[in-house]
């Protein structure tokens, strides 16, 4: 009996240490898995939602001439004399240039000689058409004649007014492409007058918001080159023909008298356009795109894992980015260290834009991130 108990204590015993031993065994194959698996980055998310705006939009553009003329020659000669030069100003009407025209002014003595003698055929041949003493072909003839020398008459006075070249515009000449000396003929490029008496900033503006913008609206503008002053504009008109993403180029009128802030053609502005109502669009913060991406894309976080989500996006309102594609109502972007993250790498959500954390602990200690 006494063999028999022994022999179930031994059991026991061996029992025992078989489970202790693969209970450590499981501990240490556990502890082996943690080790194992990929450290996640700690990183903060806000929820994709509708949100509604009422701060300044801001639109950027580059200034253009108010007007613009090329001028061309409409006559042929030697270019006796020039009245502008490059940069120099130049009134509506001026003189600028002075064709050669002794051979225009010979003509036009001869033209007039010829019109004169056939206005006296003229009235010489009605008269005596009225006798019946020449055929109506005769009359004919010198009626013709006559309007011949009219016509020529007219032309070579058209071309003596065209040896002197007169600007079309008061501006400044921006462009010289003749000197005096040189000979010209019709269709030669003269010179290219730029009117800045006033600028021309041209903004496109998305379809969503040209109810913002009316011809003669006043609007705050400001250049890169004077980030300390601020310019009044005025709206003059929407173009009738956008583009191809659905914006429409914007004309406002800046007016350039100020000699301490002179504008220039091609200069940066920036207009800031305050809503007339509060827009409501789908929008993330600024922090959720990706700095280093081609394209506009943020972190899709999904199951605790990032996506790589391309979207479009439409403009800057203060601290948001309103968004045109590619993200859903309450989806979930990484809003922190996206310079640091790469595409599908498991991360931890350390806290949202509600305010709260998105970590728990699971039984074996291993940190999971909570599905969302």
């Amino acid at each position: 009996m006494k063999k028999w108990i022994a022999v179930l204590i031994g059991l026991l015993v061996a029992g025992g240490a078989i489970a202790l031993l693969m209970s450590s065994r499981r501990k240490q194959e556990a502890q082996l898995q943690l080790a194992r698996q990929p450290l996640a980055t700690t990183v903060a998310v806000a929820r994709v939602q509708q949100r509604t705006f009422t701060e300044p939009v801001e639109y950027i553009g580059k200034t253009e001439a108010w007007r613009e003329v090329q001028m061309t020659a409409t006559t042929q000669g030697v270019i006796r004399e020039l009245y502008a030069h490059l940069n120099g100003p130049v009134r509506q009407d001026q003189p600028i240039a002075r064709v050669d025209a002794e051979l225009t002014e010979i003509a036009l003595q001869a033209a007039e000689a010829a019109w004169r003698k056939a206005q006296v055929d003229l009235v010489r041949y009605e008269t005596l058409h009225r006798e019946n003493n020449v055929p109506a072909v005769d009359l004919e003839n010198a009626r013709l004649q006559a309007r011949n020398a009219e016509s020529q008459l007219l032309t070579l006075k058209k071309q003596l007014r065209d040896a002197i070249v007169k600007s079309p515009i008061g501006g400044t000449v921006t462009e010289k492409n003749v000197e005096k000396g040189m000979f010209i003929s019709p269709g030669t490029p003269l010179m290219t007058i730029t009117d800045v008496s006033a600028v021309k900033l041209v903004v496109t503006v998305p379809e969503a918001d040209l109810a913002q913008f009316w011809p003669g609206r006043r609007v705050p503008v400001t250049f890169e080159a004077y980030p300390n002053q601020s310019f009044n504009g005025t709206v003059h008109q929407i173009r009738l023909k956008g583009g191809e993403v659905g914006r429409f180029p914007v004309e406002i009128r800046v007016a350039n008298g100020a000699q301490r802030h002179p504008l220039r053609v091609g200069m940066t502005a920036h207009v800031t356009v305050t809503a007339a109502q509060p827009t409501t669009a789908l929008s993330i913060p600024r922090t959720a795109l990706i700095p280093q991406s081609r394209q506009p894309a943020v972190y899709l976080f999904r199951n605790g894992r990032i996506a790589q989500r391309p979207v479009k996006t439409e403009r800057t309102v203060g601290e948001y980015v309103l968004v045109g594609e590619g993200l859903q109502p309450g989806d979930s972007v990484v809003v922190s260290g996206t310079s640091e993250l790469r595409n599908g790498q498991f991360v931890q959500v350390a806290r949202n834009d509600f305010g709260q954390s998105e970590i728990n602990q699971n039984k074996t200690g291993l940190t999971q991130p909570k599905s969302l």
